[in-house]
């Protein structure tokens, strides 16, 4: 890799740190190219990326960013996975993809806000990927607030379909 790469590649993961809102850095050491590619895919349905890390230039990029917590542990091989929207999906699909793929071990996470930044385990990762997503979050929210007006809609429904039946038991009762 020559100096312009370099350059380029370090400026390229400036961006990333500077933009990611989350991040699971992971081992990727004895996957196959066939495993790399699978992963990926799996991380783009989430809104993911993957970024394989030249570890001396990401503890360069790292610096002044809230990934610079995790600088200590860019050695071997290692990956950031990376998010700008979404800190569960990327936890569910990375901690799904490493429970079929033994080879592939979470190390650590990071969820990054405006002035601060919470480093979290690899047990702390697969806590987040166990909660809802936004998508069911916010169809759950959704639903208890059409609960009240759906129940008071039934309520209003009922008062004709009482009068409807008890006319029928009369008309039936006659016959």
């Amino acid at each position: 890799m020559d100096r312009s790469q370099k350059e380029q590649f370090l400026e390229e993961l400036r961006g990333i740190f500077g933009s990611a809102t989350s991040g699971v850095l992971v081992d990727y050491q004895g996957m196959s190219a066939a495993e790399v590619v699978e992963l990926r895919q799996k991380l783009n349905e989430s809104a993911s990326s993957m970024k394989v890390l030249k570890n001396t230039l990401a503890r360069l990029a790292a610096q002044d960013t809230p990934f610079a917590q995790l600088a200590e542990q860019f050695v071997q091989t290692r990956a950031l996975i990376y998010s700008d929207t979404d800190p569960v999906g990327q936890a569910k699909a990375v901690t799904d993809f490493a429970k079929d793929h033994q080879k592939l071990r979470v190390l650590a996470g990071l969820l990054a806000e405006e002035n601060r930044a919470t480093v979290l385990t690899e047990q702390e990762v697969v806590a987040l990927s166990k909660l809802p997503s936004k998508e069911e979050l916010l169809v759950k929210i959704l639903f208890l607030m059409q609960a009240p007006a759906t129940q008071f809609v039934r309520t209003l429904n009922e008062v004709p379909a009482k009068f409807v039946r008890v006319l029928a038991a009369i008309a039936e009762s006659k016959q």
